[in-house]
């Protein structure tokens, strides 16, 4: 099997209830097992700032897939989600976002499709998950790890705190007492 990284993000209703349908959806998914999943994180959005923040994860599957039959299941899943592309601001408001990161060491530069992810590592929102999961795996292109990758961006971005962070836990249970 092989390994591959998905970025999650979603900033259009319930954030983390999309994340969550994502993850089982692409669990779903013939060929597919999503075999490890970062902590959630709320971020600010880049490049269209005026826009709600986002939730964000990172998640390692395996996959019996090829990457362009991969990329399509993701696109799939995002549309059966609401996702629409067709009309919509690029990187604007979106219930559901599905990045194929890395697919092992592949490294493929086609038009609508590169890999890894071309801007995976100018990412807060990607590397601290990366690196909450792998910190020592290599960026195939950069040849650097998550973790150095993250160092750089931290210079080049200033503190983590001011553009992501974890996501507050749900309570477990509703407060009764008013009842």
């Amino acid at each position: 099997m092989t390994e591959a990284w998905i970025g999650l993000g979603s900033n259009m209703g319930d954030r983390r209830a999309s994340i969550f349908e994502a993850l089982e959806r692409m669990d779903a998914l013939e060929g597919v097992n999503v075999a490890l999943v970062s902590t959630l994180l709320e971020s600010k959005p880049v490049d269209v700032e005026d826009q709600p923040d986002f939730v964000n994860a990172v998640a390692r599957l395996r996959t019996t897939l090829k990457p362009h039959v991969l990329l399509e299941s993701l696109l799939a899943v995002e549309e059966t989600m609401g996702r629409k592309r067709e009309g919509m601001e690029p990187r604007g408001p979106r219930v559901i976002d599905l990045d194929l990161l890395l697919f092992d060491n592949v490294v493929m530069h086609e038009d609508a499709f590169q890999l890894p992810h071309p801007r995976m590592h100018q990412r807060a929102f990607v590397l601290v998950p990366m690196v909450e999961l792998a910190p020592e795996l290599v960026h195939p292109v950069l040849g650097k790890t998550m973790q150095a990758l993250l160092a750089e961006d931290i210079v080049r971005g200033g503190p983590i705190e001011t553009r992501c962070r974890p996501l507050p836990p749900e309570p477990l249970h509703q407060d009764l007492q008013g009842d």
